[in-house]
């Protein structure tokens, strides 16, 4: 029996193409989720999976043909969280891109979102664009899909919709919500989401989903309102500046600003579909907006909307360092063993034999943090390092710090996963956790350095 992975698959749309591809197709769908959920149908397998880590994507994905994409990182995903929602993205659609690699994956289905032509991309949508690029580039068959607001039940961006109107008779509107947007009902891209997998003739391609009817997002609120059965005035006051928007939104719904901003920021672009884009099966498009909301308000209660919680004091933090021509992550990691007792040289030193770097304060005795490297593990564009001890280590499952090219070697991300720290929590956050971000953005102008000094040498 065919199988097919599902990454992303506890999400609303996820759980929703399970239920659509067991009607459709005789497969077996290998479900990831962050936590361990308890399977009810014999052809759906749900594996606890990290995407951070390449050894969880590689071990759920053996035998699998296809896989479905459908993750977005705008949430944290662990107890302290550092960088960016889009550098945590890359290196999630990267590991899916090194996991297909090794295991002989044949095609990749991305759900992405739209991407507005000729103009200035808010880092949402950017972050959007640079994972479509991270599967394109890559030598497997990548089919794109993108769409912007999706209506359906427990989406994070309906949700938020939900909760305005529910709680606000009254809305003063800023400008953005003039903006004209084209939503998609769930089962719209659901159907178009299956339609792909057996459908050689629309694989390899890039497609914009939206619905039959345009819409500006005050439009979308009236319309929302009348299948509730809410009356909501609707006020437009221009002079509102997206800033103050996404705190009042975040405030009102309750929703996590990290979710909030940079969906907020994204509204100020037209999500319409674009022609050179189109969806060959236009019947598949075809759900009235009104349609739509009524299934997605009758079945949906806004206040269920949680998203991950993590579970354990767990760190991740993650930097974006420009990678200098010509050099490699091996390169990187050998640089930072190099750089790092010369940065370290006062009450914090740092000494370096072989592959082990031990961080010790003043005597080299007190050992305070101790790195190695995996030389069975790393590869010259992936190294790991991983954390083996200290009195500022706790015991340690997984800790460790990596350094990987993505982009097309343009960047070189250094990312801390899963570190435990033994400092009270409190006191981690507001000391170890500073000095190790401080570290990072020196070794990154470090780096810079290089790269100029390689530019004089040219010249």
């Amino acid at each position: 029996m065919r199988k097919v992975l599902i990454a992303g698959a506890s999400g609303f749309i996820g759980r929703a193409l399970i239920e659509r591809l067991l009607a459709t197709y005789d497969v077996e769908i290998i479900a990831l989720s962050r936590n361990q959920k308890i399977s009810h149908h014999p052809r759906v397998i749900w594996k606890r999976c990290d995407l951070f880590s390449l050894k969880d994507i590689v071990e759920a994905s053996v035998g699998c043909d296809t896989a479905y994409y459908l993750v977005h990182s705008m949430l944290p995903s662990a107890s302290l969280s550092q960088g960016t929602f889009y550098d945590f993205d890359l290196i999630m659609a990267d590991n899916m891109v090194r996991a297909a690699r090794i295991n002989s994956l044949k095609h990749i289905i991305y759900l992405g979102g739209m991407i507005p032509p000729g103009v200035e991309l808010s880092w949402h949508l950017k972050s959007r664009l640079e994972v479509e690029t991270t599967f394109r580039k890559s030598e497997f068959r990548t089919t794109v899909l993108r769409a912007g607001l999706i209506i359906g039940p427990e989406g994070s961006s309906f949700t938020i919709l939900q909760r305005l109107i529910e709680r606000l008779p009254l809305m003063i509107c800023p400008d953005w919500t003039k903006t004209l947007s084209q939503p998609v009902a769930l089962r719209d891209v659901t159907t178009v989401l299956s339609k792909i997998l057996n459908d050689e003739k629309v694989q390899g391609q890039i497609y914009d989903l939206g619905g039959p009817q345009i819409v500006t997002y005050q439009d979308l609120i009236s319309k929302a309102s009348a299948q509730i059965r809410k009356t909501r005035t609707l006020y437009t006051l221009n002079i509102i500046p997206l800033s103050i928007s996404r705190f009042w939104v975040s405030l009102i719904t309750g929703m996590p600003k990290n979710l909030v901003y940079p969906l907020v920021l994204s509204l100020k672009h037209e999500m319409l579909a674009q022609s050179s884009h189109q969806w060959p099966y236009l019947p598949d498009l075809q759900t009235s907006l009104e349609e739509a909301l009524h299934e997605a308000l009758v079945k949906h209660d806004p206040s269920k909307f949680i998203g991950h919680i993590p579970v354990q004091k767990d760190v991740r933090s993650i930097q974006r360092l420009v990678l200098p021509p010509g050099r490699n992550a091996e390169w990187v990691a050998n640089e930072y063993f190099n750089w790092l007792p010369t940065f370290f040289s006062t009450l914090v030193k740092v000494n370096v034999e072989g592959l082990t770097c031990t961080f010790y304060l003043v005597d080299p005795k007190i050992k305070i943090l101790i790195l190695r490297k995996s030389l069975e593990i790393s590869t010259p564009d992936r190294q790991m390092l991983y954390v083996v001890g200290g009195l500022l280590s706790a015991k340690q499952d997984r800790g460790r710090l990596e350094f990987r090219e993505v982009l097309d070697r343009r960047y070189v991300m250094a990312a801390l996963h899963e570190f435990r720290p033994a400092l009270p929590w409190y006191i981690y956050r507001y000391t170890q956790a500073l000095v190790h971000i401080f570290v990072m953005k020196a070794f990154g102008e470090h780096l810079k350095w290089h790269i100029i000094s390689q530019k004089k040498v040219v010249a």
